[in-house]
């Protein structure tokens, strides 16, 4: 078969549904996208640039169901809670880091 011209029967071939939700779910996903990019490093401003480019379908759709008011509101939590924790990884040699490692100490 093609490339080009996939099979409408092959198990494996990626398809796109939608999924009904209620106000409730649309919070729940507004939060889980917020909470994502807050723990990335993403600021307010970056997040709520996010919810608002259609490129990100999901965002978006939460953004124009829930309103600018009620976004802004979630995302501002959200770095509230997850915007101070930063990963910094500080470590080049993992074996550095082992309690009671000397230079030149390899196994």
């Amino acid at each position: 078969m093609p490339y080009d011209d996939p099979d409408p029967q092959d198990p494996m071939m990626l398809m796109g549904v939608s999924v009904p939700a209620d106000a409730a779910t649309r919070e729940e996903m507004a939060y889980s996208f917020a909470e994502e990019f807050a723990r990335l490093g993403y600021d307010e401003r970056q997040i709520l640039a996010l919810f608002r480019r259609p490129f990100y379908a999901g965002a978006h759709g939460v953004y124009r169901a829930l309103g600018e008011q009620r976004v802004q509101a979630i995302v501002r939590e959200s770095v509230g809670i997850w915007g101070r924790m930063r990963v910094v990884d500080r470590i080049a040699d993992p074996r550095a880091a082992a309690p009671g490692a000397e230079e030149g100490d390899h196994e």
